[in-house]
């Protein structure tokens, strides 16, 4: 394993000594090299049984592909379609499997999606992500960075490196574990003293040392850039944020299936989309391209387990220039709905609107346990005390009439803090409805 990490470090830097460091400017070339791409990936993906039956149900060829548009011609890829073939190349390959490089998804949206990859697209998904940074201007070499621990990976390593004793390559893991009660305050000391250039961890780890600081009035040092990943950012996350950390805010979007490939940079109001590496467009509800609806993925550089049309089951708005697509907002899950005994499900879209109408909120979560049962939890912001709580509560019970009538039994309850789920993530809707 250990020869195999530092192979994978090498692949690594040749790929990123490959991928543009700068968000192109000219769009045209940039299209060019997508439209390349994407023929290349079609080509390999003809070569594989599980896309040649697809190409063959369409009635289509490698040749029909020449864009990132011509992508709406092929099948999109469910989770559940996506794991079956996960399943099937895992059994059916007992000789070669060893060799491979598996992950797992979270499993926020039901059962965990066991993922296999070459070493090949290991290195170009972390390139990737340097690169990422890169185009904010944090230097991987020299710049100092926070990150989490790993879901499913162990980070043995409890001391710098003899490189990182000399200002190289440094990385200190945060264990979100620490970031609970009173022991928040030494990992805001130790913050403070190691003092990075960027701080990278999942959103609810970080939203609950802001709001530590905020309600102790303690200070933070401000980083260039902070990433809050694995969830969607809202807006009244994006205020609890900024009080703390400063305008660094950056926004970063993928999965683990696709790898991250849309990044809105501190200051920007849209987010740039890595062209050269992946397809992100944006299909209606007859499944024709539009500048609004659900989020289809194409890692472009995943030719050896090859994940095209891949629905992450988001919405977003975006729009297109010269044929590149920017996304300017990320709705979040369309699979995240409402259950009604009576009448088909709805989207909670309009559930994720109701914190934005009023403030002295830091956190909300739903939680419909039955069809006719609907908590809602609340942390209270420590800095805004405009409202009352007992005000609050009557905000969301009349938004809440208006959206539903009498049909749920409204509990509204104040937290200190939202516990995230066992996965370490932080929905703000969950639906325990049996059908």
């Amino acid at each position: 394993m250990g020869l195999s990490k530092k192979l994978i470090n090498v692949m690594t830097f040749g790929y990123l000594l490959v991928l543009k460091k700068k968000v192109p400017q000219n769009l045209k070339k940039a299209k060019r090299r997508q439209n390349r791409n994407v023929y290349r990936l079609m080509k390999k993906a003809y070569e594989i049984p599980f896309y040649r039956k697809r190409f063959e149900e369409c009635h289509l060829t490698p040749e029909d592909f020449h864009s990132s548009e011509d992508l709406a011609k092929f099948p999109l890829l469910t989770k559940d379609e996506l794991r079956a073939w996960m399943r099937e190349l895992y059994e059916q390959n007992p000789k070669t499997r060893d060799s491979w490089d598996a992950t797992s998804t979270s499993g926020s949206t039901g059962v965990p999606l066991r993922l296999y990859q070459s070493q090949r697209e290991h290195a170009i998904t972390n390139a990737n992500w340097i690169r990422i940074l890169m185009t904010l201007g944090y230097n991987p070499f020299f710049g100092k960075m926070i990150s989490f621990e790993s879901s499913y990976r162990k980070e043995k390593k409890q001391r710098d490196s003899f490189l990182q004793r000399f200002g190289i390559l440094q990385r200190r893991i945060l264990s979100e574990k620490r970031c609970v009660g009173d022991e928040t305050a030494r990992v805001i000391q130790e913050l403070n003293e190691y003092a990075p250039d960027l701080i990278c961890l999942r959103k609810n780890c970080i939203v609950r040392i802001a709001l530590y600081a905020q309600e102790h009035n303690l200070s933070i040092r401000k980083p260039k850039w902070y990433i809050p990943v694995s969830e969607m950012v809202d807006e009244m996350t994006q205020k609890i944020l900024k009080k703390t950390f400063g305008p660094g805010l950056v926004d970063a979007y993928g999965s683990d299936e696709t790898g991250n490939c849309v990044v809105k940079a501190p200051g920007k109001d849209y987010y740039d989309i890595c062209n050269d590496t992946h397809v992100v467009n944006i299909y209606d509800d007859q499944g024709r391209l539009a500048d609004q609806g659900r989020v289809i993925i194409t890692p472009l550089f995943k030719t050896d387990f090859p994940i095209i049309n891949y629905d992450i089951g988001d919405m977003a708005s975006s729009f297109t220039r010269e044929g590149i697509r920017f996304i300017t907002k990320i709705h979040g899950r369309l699979n995240d709905m409402v259950k009604h005994e009576k009448g088909e499900p709805t989207s909670v879209l309009e559930l994720r609107k109701i914190p934005n109408g009023i403030t002295g909120i830091a956190q909300f979560r739903y939680v419909q346990d039955t069809y006719h049962d609907l908590r809602v939890e609340l942390v209270p912001d420590p800095k805004d005390t405009t409202y009352t709580r007992e005000e609050i509560d009557r905000f969301f019970r009349q938004r809440l009439e208006e959206l539903y009538g009498d049909e749920f039994r409204i509990d509204i309850r104040w937290l200190d803090v939202l516990p995230p789920d066992p996965n370490g993530k932080l929905r703000c809707f969950v639906c325990n409805v049996k059908e």
